[in-house]
């Protein structure tokens, strides 16, 4: 009974108030360290880097408040090389300064490929095998040919190249293609043409 009298006696609570009250004004003390300490709140957004040179990101003034990683590059004959293709964290993200910012980038060396044979094949043919192989296909040149639509040459920057030759992936192959149908006609035309300049 003198226990629970001690319990709720003036003197007893009026110390417990106390503790509490202290302990109160300790914890917020504390969050309040913590909150300074880690910056809380002292966000900065994250800005679209996608399809910028990574070099030209890396040293710009403007991005002094981030660290960049390249986790990893990918080949893209369609893009520039250095380019950004993916970033982490993403844009509008929020982070604390000197946040590191992981990319991926097109590559600064392409991939190499080989030439393949396309002559004596259809256009289509020749066309799958490019894709295949990484390569584009560029101009068409139809030339004087019974072979309708069959590849001819196949020619690197104006110059014929030969099956198994080492290219960079992305890299343009012109192709000459023969006329079929058309050449005869050409060439029965030119024949008639010749003749009335004979008999002329």
């Amino acid at each position: 009974m003198d226990f629970l009298h001690f319990l709720f006696s003036k003197k007893f609570l009026k110390h417990f108030l106390i503790a509490v009250g202290i302990t109160l004004v300790l914890i917020l003390m504390i969050l309040q360290s913590l909150a300074w300490y880690t910056k809380h709140n002292n966000y900065i957004i994250v800005p679209d880097f996608r399809g910028m040179n990574f070099s030209e990101v890396q040293s710009s003034p403007e991005n002094i408040n981030y660290q960049f990683n390249v986790i990893d590059s990918l080949f893209d004959a369609d893009k520039p090389k250095g380019s950004i293709l993916s970033q982490d964290p993403f844009p509008g993200a929020k982070v604390k300064k000197n946040r590191m910012v992981y990319l991926t980038i097109t590559s600064m060396v392409p991939e190499k490929t080989t030439m393949p044979e396309l002559r004596d094949l259809t256009l289509r043919q020749a066309q799958s095998m490019l894709e295949t192989a990484g390569l584009k296909l560029g101009k068409l040149f139809y030339i004087k040919s019974f072979d309708e639509d069959a590849v001819q040459n196949q020619l690197f920057k104006g110059k014929p190249i030969h099956a198994g030759t080492e290219l960079d992936k992305g890299s343009v192959i012109n192709l000459t293609v023969g006329m079929g149908a058309k050449a005869a006609e050409a060439m029965i035309d030119s024949l008639r043409l010749d003749s009335l300049q004979e008999n002329k």
